[in-house]
Formats: C-alpha cells, structure tokens, sequence
C-alpha cells in the first residue's frame, strides 16, 4: 500500500469520526444514523441491506486477482453510551456532540462521552470500504445497534446475511493487542416497594452529594479501585442510621454499563442529632478521600441544607439501606486461566427512587453462566430478605478462547511485520459482540482489535489520533495479507 494510500485511510478516518459526532447515536436512538450509513454505502455503488433492528450491512467485492480468497466480516457497533457532566447542559437525542481535538487526542473535554466507542470502529471501516487503494477479499461490512444497552442488534443478526466465515471486530481501545475472547453477562434488577410518609415535626433536612469519582466501563475498568458512588453513599446511610436517619431522596449511576461518578441523598433526623450527623459526615469524608486519594483526588463529599415534604418510612429506610449494604458490587472471582484477568464481576450501576419502589440495576459479566448465574442468585437471595421483586434481562453469550485460531495467527505475524514487536493475545472482562455472531454463524473465526482509547463510558473518554492511524494502517495491511489466503 502506498504511502499517499495510507494518509488517505488517515483522513477519511477522522473525517467520518467527525461527522458522526454530529448525528445522535445513543442506544435505541440508532435510526438516523441507521439510515445514513445505508445512504452512505448506496452511494458509493455498495449493496447494503438494512434489517429490523436497524442494523446495517454493506458488502464490497473482492479487489481484482483476491476472488479466490474467503470473505471478511468487518464489524462495529453505531451506538454510544450517553454520559455527561452534570453541569454540562445535553441533549443526547438531537445535540451533537462537542468534540474537540489537542494535538493527538481527542475528547469533550469532559462535557460528555465521545462516543470513539465505537463511532471510531464505523468511522475506520467506513474509510476502508470507499478506499481501493490496497488489495482485499470480499468485504461484508456490518454495523450494529444497541450494544451498550442488551447487543439486541447482534443478538438479532440473520447468519444468512454473511458467506465469511472470519471476522474483524473494530471495538477495542490498545492498539498493540488482540482480543481473542470476551465474557457474557445479563442485567438484573431488584425492586423494593416503599412507603412514604409526611414530614414529622422537629427534624432537619440535609442534602448530601458524592461526586468527582472516574467513572468508566463496567467491565474493563471494575478492577482499578475507582469507587463507585452508590456503595459509598450505602456506606454513608450505614453509619448514620443509628441517627434516627430517614431517606427522603436518593439517586445514583445513569446507566448500569457505566461505573457510578455521582450519587445524591436527602437525608431527615432528629434535630438533637445534627451535631452528630455532622461529624459522621467529616469522618466519612476523610476516610474516602484516603481510601481513594490515587483513582479519585477529585472526589467530593458536600452538605447542604435540604429539603423535604415527605420521607421513607423507618421500616422503608432500613430495608433499603440494608439493601445497600449487602448488594454485590466489584469483582467476584479472579480467572484461573489467565493471570490478572476478572473472571466474573458485578456493577452496581443506577438507584432510582420512584413513587412507590426504589429500582437498583446491576450489569453482571462472566466467564462462565455458571458464575454469573451465582452473582444472580445472590441477588435474588437479597431481594427475599428485604421483601422485594427481582428480574434478569439484556443477556449476551460470550466468546470463547480458541488457541487454534488462524485468525490470531494472521493477526500476530502481520502486526510483527508491520510493527517490529510482538501483538498481544488478551481475553476482556467485557462484552464483545463477537460471541453473538458466534452463535449466528457456524464455524466463525474472529479477532477484536482498535485504537488507544481511555476512560470510556464516561465524560473523560480520550481517542487517540495518532493510534487511530495506526489501527486503520494496520486493518489494510490484514486484509491485504488475507487476500492472499486461500
């Protein structure tokens, strides 16, 4: 490939990043994107076919003289989890969003998320499929919905779109590594019924807010010691119960994929208490900042004078509290396989205090269904102890290890041979759709590669440029190499 060839890749890259910025694209918010994309492929003279769920495939034959080699899946996700920063006015249904670039990184500037996850993905498939610069087999391009929220995109994938029987997944964010596997998982839900009552006389009302926590993804971050702003605002109730504390409001977490940044509570005791509340809450303040005074120096514990017309009752408070302080949150076993890797975790991800029950969500990942079916239960087990109601949803199969597969074997020697240094084989604690496509396509061969990227699912998500060259320089010469296999 020439050199003019790859600074053309480069471009067109960053140039379609860009423009995707500009149209909407949160889970289950895919159609305008859906449509522009099918537009887009049409007009450069691509068959594309749009299906129920809004997924998106577009097909391109093999250049002049690779006929004879298999055809290639080229796969990423068009939806973005929606987080911003709670002084940050957004509309994620019809704003764009605000990117902006400094030297080699691209961000919000911790506004919102970006969205490279995984608009980079399309953004790069995008830019190979209008490009003829380089030789490549049949390319069966396919761009899927709703992955941040249940994979019901990929869950939903016709196999009998696809004759490829290997696949390129472009939804990873280290660009020196392959990914060869990922866990499965399901959401659940439990929820408590409560029961409100008018504000009694000769109490105060305080307002008490957690922030400045990093956030970020569910699974590939739960292991670095963050926090989580709902079991710290547990924490927090736990030790000022025995105050006569009532909860008039509580809230925590956006979405159940996202680690909990920020959590809230309105808070009602005894007047004679307030001195004591106090105290507890600088005791509570310092121990935090201690315990997370490297992944979180921004965290903040602050008090105010609250408001309030009604309150949980005693019996309503206590149920939830213990709920809180019971509820599985972090990694639960470690792999036994692959050193330094999380076999199965669990993300307390959203509180919602609602009229008449309070909703917890939870994001469960695992190796195996037997552990996340553990994680579960345990739930489930909660939940009868404090007279609640539970619910799975949003399950997704994982993606096995192959050692054998040729994918990473045409993977490793073309990075070597491009690059100088040995790729990394890895395993994810994190959700990839390739174990979707898996079930839908009998004897599939897959990899998941990408550029640099940090703190995703969050405001402070960064994309790399520089790596993002890199990766597409890196796909063409892939499929360059598999145009050669027969």
């Amino acid at each position: 490939m020439q050199t003019g060839e790859i600074k053309s890749l480069e471009e067109r890259t960053l140039y379609h990043f860009t423009k995707l910025c500009g149209i909407p694209h949160g889970s289950f918010n895919e159609r305008e994107l859906s449509d522009y994309l099918c537009g887009w492929a049409r007009g450069l003279g691509l068959k594309a076919v749009q299906d129920e769920r809004l997924n998106v495939v577009a097909y391109k034959e093999a250049s002049s003289g690779a006929e004879g080699s298999g055809a290639v899946i080229l796969q990423a996700h068009m939806d973005m989890v929606c987080e911003k920063s709670p002084s940050w006015e957004h509309d994620f249904k019809k704003d764009p969003i605000p990117y902006r670039i400094e030297g080699d990184i691209i961000s919000t500037g911790g506004k919102t998320t970006l969205g490279a996850d995984d608009g980079i993905g399309v953004a790069m498939i995008m830019a190979l499929l209008e490009s003829d610069g380089f030789p490549h087999p049949r390319l069966e391009a396919v761009f899927t919905t709703a992955e941040e929220e249940d994979l019901s995109g990929a869950l939903g994938i016709d196999g009998g779109l696809f004759t490829a029987r290997r696949m390129i997944n472009v939804d990873h964010a280290a660009d020196d590594e392959v990914v060869l596997g990922s866990c499965g998982g399901l959401a659940a839900e439990l929820s408590l019924p409560i029961e409100r009552l008018p504000l009694a006389g000769g109490q105060i009302c305080r307002s008490v807010t957690l922030s400045g926590l990093p956030g970020g993804h569910s699974g590939e971050d739960i292991h670095r010691g963050g926090g989580n702003a709902i079991v710290l605002i547990g924490r927090l109730l736990r030790r000022c119960e025995p105050l006569g504390l009532l909860i008039a409001d509580i809230s925590g977490g956006n979405f159940r994929t996202a680690i909990p940044r920020e959590a809230s509570l309105t808070a009602v005791l005894p007047r004679e208490n307030a001195a004591a509340f106090d105290r507890a809450i600088d005791d509570m303040r310092r121990a935090f900042k201690e315990e997370y005074s490297a992944a979180a120096p921004e965290l903040r514990l602050s008090v105010a004078e609250g408001a309030a017309s009604r309150t949980l009752s005693a019996d309503s408070t206590k149920r939830l509290i213990r709920t809180l302080c019971l509820s599985p949150d972090g990694i639960s076993g470690m792999s036994d396989r692959m050193e330094h890797i999380v076999e199965s975790s669990d993300n307390l991800g959203e509180l919602h205090l609602e009229e008449e029950v309070c909703r917890i969500i939870y994001e469960i990942r695992s190796t195996y269904p037997s552990t996340a079916a553990y994680i579960a239960d345990r739930i489930a087990v909660l939940c009868e102890m404090v007279d609640g109601s539970f619910r799975t949803f949003g399950r997704y199969p994982g993606w096995s290890y192959d050692p054998a597969s040729e994918m990473k074997r045409i993977s490793n020697r073309v990075y070597a041979g491009e690059f100088g240094e040995a790729q990394k084989n890895v395993v994810l604690h994190a959700g990839l759709e390739c174990g979707c496509f898996y079930a839908a396509i009998p004897g599939l061969d897959a990899i998941s590669v990408g550029p640099n990227m940090w703190n995703l699912h969050s405001p402070s998500e960064r994309l790399s440029i520089s790596s993002t060259n890199k990766t597409v320089r890196f796909l063409a010469r892939l499929l360059e190499e598999m145009a050669l296999e027969r």
